[in-house]
């Protein structure tokens, strides 16, 4: 039975992602990029608790405690597509301030 589920642009979910070597999976918080669509699939990019060394348009999360995420944490480039039954939890959402964030590292990496 399909994943009845539905998320939003700027949720925190608990999801089975793949390394990006892809020599394994874990299930590790991402950040829901994808606008409304008739689609299972989600768009995602992962948060990481790793702050230095962050490449352009890259950012730390001004509010990451309300993104329910339990480490300081930056949007990291690193775009996923996934079957939204492969998220296990929503826990969290991203403050305005971080989603406009958000939409300004996407339109940067994306040309837009």
């Amino acid at each position: 039975m399909p994943n009845m589920t539905s998320y939003d642009r700027g949720d925190v979910v608990l999801a089975t992602l793949p390394f990006s070597g892809l020599t394994g999976i874990k299930q590790r918080p991402a950040v829901v990029v994808s606008a409304p669509h008739p689609s299972v699939d989600l768009l995602l990019l992962p948060p990481t608790s790793k702050l230095e060394h962050l490449q352009l348009g890259e950012f730390a999360l001004a509010d990451w405690k309300a993104a329910g995420l339990l480490f300081p944490s930056a949007i990291k480039r690193g775009l996923f597509t996934l079957d939204s039954a492969r998220i296990n939890r929503r826990f969290g959402r991203l403050t305005t301030a971080d989603q406009e964030g958000l939409n300004r590292a996407l339109r940067l990496w994306l040309g837009l």
